[in-house]
């Protein structure tokens, strides 16, 4: 199984802060998010495959690396728009899709986590997913259940696990266990795994509703 890959430094861990304060209005949330998601880039694109070629400098030849993989970025609508643009500059050729997902609480059980259950209500990826390293962004994985659906997805229309990879801000720890017990190849990136989980599916002590805060609801003036 993989582990979580946990990405911090000293500028990340300002930035963490910022977003979480809850006096944060929403430019500088936006701000600081796009931040993080530059910071995390290197993480983010670390295993996407190279190869070597010749190019010609002022002074002599030498060999350079460049991307050969097809880099397909899918954002989750709505919270991960906010660490799109980053991505989008730092890897211009990158292919875009997008899938909105509406998560719903369901009947609880027994089980250690609240029963949550997830639709797609859009969805824009291109026909041959199966040829795309995928790399998908979302700043909060909660229950896990929205990233689940989306690897499963991608799963279905033929793309193996090892070529996704899940790039988000904070996270709890129960949603990432999970997903990692049912998505062992897939790479999991964050840069806080938080220890609660309420019955409402909200990490604690989390940021609130990322995709309000991006958007402007319910944030201070």
């Amino acid at each position: 199984m993989n582990e979580v890959i946990q990405v911090q430094n000293p500028l990340i861990d300002h930035y963490v802060g910022v977003i979480r304060d809850e006096k944060t209005g929403k430019c500088d949330f936006a701000i600081a998010i796009e931040n993080i998601v530059y910071l995390m880039s290197s993480s983010i694109t670390g295993n996407i495959g190279t190869a070597k070629k010749t190019v010609k400098t002022p002074m002599a030849d030498t060999e350079v690396a460049y991307f050969i993989d097809k880099i397909l970025v899918i954002p989750i609508l709505r919270a991960g728009l906010a660490m799109f643009e980053p991505i989008r500059k730092l890897v211009p050729q990158a292919t875009f899709g997008y899938v909105g997902i509406k998560r719903k609480q369901e009947q609880s059980d027994d089980s250690a986590l609240p029963n949550f259950s997830a639709d797609m209500y859009y969805c824009n990826l291109p026909p041959n997913l199966h040829e795309f390293r995928v790399i998908i962004l979302d700043i909060v994985v909660a229950t896990g259940s929205t990233v689940e659906y989306v690897i499963n997805h991608l799963l279905e229309q033929g793309v193996p696990q090892e070529k996704i990879s899940l790039a988000s801000i904070i996270s709890s720890q129960e949603g990432i266990s999970v997903l990692q017990a049912k998505f062992p190849k897939v790479q999991m990136l964050t840069c806080a795994l938080d220890p609660i989980l309420t019955d409402e599916g909200m990490i604690v002590p989390g940021l609130g509703d990322a995709g309000n805060r991006y958007n402007g609801y319910d944030v201070p003036e």
